[in-house]
């Protein structure tokens, strides 16, 4: 937990811990943060807890939060005083986890009210699956549904450096995100790191520890619309958004491989699976030898 952290609601842990938790964080999420909430709220598996942490907000997210949290008692919020950056947000919730599966959830998206009851029985039955989420459907600002996200996958291969590989090469809008992760698996890995597309080196890591599994039913609607996905915001605001601590540091396509590389070296897997990802880790190195070379030249000028 950061010390600039005060929890409003709910910070004491239960005798009896949820099967579920289900993180959400939160900057300035006023326009679309009670229906997120709502869309958790409403879900069919009940047995959860929902920890929302407020990043220091300067709109009337605090209050829309307070409210939520003293008409349902499964809602455990926190406001950070200051402004921690996106990721740290992100981990903070996951590290507050009590649950025995663990769901990030955006507080501009909707989900299924059957997201958790379909992704729970999967995990509970397949113990190979570290990860189960559905298919994706893109709203805009406005709630519309817009297009079927036609490239969410599962990786299911049995040999961990595939899982790892064909994660790298495929993914690119990473829904799995906020689909039901088995949270065990998850305090393996490092979490978020500091830079952008960080979140695509955290599930190729957690790909090295199980199977993800995708269901053919339509579980996430995620917004995309200024002001509600990061994308959108120019390169500069996207660093400060993410980590306004580290907003000078540089070097994320290098940080990006290194990460990669001790992702590979750390997990729990043979070493020939081990030798494999490296391999490819390697590979990837020279294909991005030019933003490398460019990343090092503006640090030597």
């Amino acid at each position: 937990m950061t010390a600039s952290c005060v929890w409003r609601r709910g910070s004491a842990h239960d005798d009896r811990m949820p099967e579920v938790s289900v993180g959400m964080p939160v900057y300035n999420g006023e326009r679309y943060l009670a229906e997120a909430v709502e869309s958790i709220l409403g879900q069919t598996f009940s047995d959860f807890e929902l920890i929302i942490s407020d990043n220091a907000s300067t709109d009337g997210t605090a209050e829309i939060c307070e409210e939520l949290a003293a008409r349902d008692p499964r809602i455990r919020y926190a406001r950070q005083e200051v402004n921690i950056g996106l990721w740290a947000n992100w981990d903070f919730v996951a590290r507050a986890a009590q649950g025995t599966f663990f769901k990030w959830t955006s507080a501009n998206d909707r989900c299924d009210r059957m997201m958790l009851e379909k992704c729970v029985n999967v995990l509970r039955r397949e113990d190979d699956v570290v990860l189960c989420y559905g298919r994706t459907c893109l709203i805009d600002g406005q709630g519309n549904e817009t297009v079927l996200y036609p490239y969410d996958f599962s990786f299911q291969d049995a040999r961990p450096s595939e899982r790892f590989i064909t994660l790298r090469n495929r993914m690119n809008l990473n829904n799995a995100f906020q689909g039901l992760i088995r949270l065990q698996a998850l305090n393996q890995t490092r979490l978020n790191r500091r830079y952008p597309d960080s979140d695509l080196i955290l599930f190729a890591e957690l790909a090295l520890y199980g199977v993800f599994r995708l269901l053919p039913d339509i579980l996430l609607y995620r917004r995309m619309a200024e002001g509600a996905a990061s994308c959108f915001l120019p390169e500069q605001e996207k660093k400060v958004f993410l980590d306004p601590r580290s907003v000078n540091k540089g070097f994320a396509v290098w940080r990006r491989h290194l990460d990669c590389c001790w992702s590979v070296l750390r997990a729990p897997i043979a070493m020939k699976e081990k030798m494999t990802a490296l391999d490819y880790v390697a590979r990837s190195v020279y294909w991005d030898r030019r933003a490398l070379w460019r990343e090092f030249s503006k640090w030597l000028s």
